[in-house]
């Protein structure tokens, strides 16, 4: 199974993180839209109990461009990282986006860049 749509986070329980352990999952997806909302809690808590612990299996989905700033961004794309999910920008109005916030997704969602270039800011 692969769950496509971003499931919330903040719902889950041990005791239904434990029933998803029981379904044969390729990828889980989430999502952290609001960067007003810290849902570290939330994450660090599924994976205290979920059986999949390869991070390019767990996916979060970080909106920017809507109501966030750079800064708010990079705290989710970095605590994500550190709690080992891969987080994956999306753009709200992309055609509208300025430069910086298509450099952002493009450093983020480039596997091979995001784990050889840790930090955003040394991203050339």
């Amino acid at each position: 199974m692969d769950f496509t749509q971003g499931i919330d986070v903040r719902l889950l329980t041990p005791d239904n993180i434990s029933l998803l352990n029981r379904i044969k999952t390729k990828y889980i997806h989430f999502a952290w839209d609001n960067p007003k909302q810290d849902l570290t809690k939330h994450f660090e808590l599924y994976s205290r109990y979920t059986t999949i612990k390869d991070k390019g299996r767990k996916i979060v989905y970080v909106l920017t461009n809507f109501n966030s700033t750079q800064e708010e961004d990079l705290y989710r794309i970095y605590t994500l990282r550190d709690l080992g999910y891969d987080p994956f920008v999306m753009i709200y109005q992309k055609e509208k986006a300025g430069k910086q916030v298509k450099r952002l997704q493009r450093w983020c969602n480039n596997r091979r860049i995001f784990r050889t270039c840790e930090k955003f800011e040394d991203y050339k």
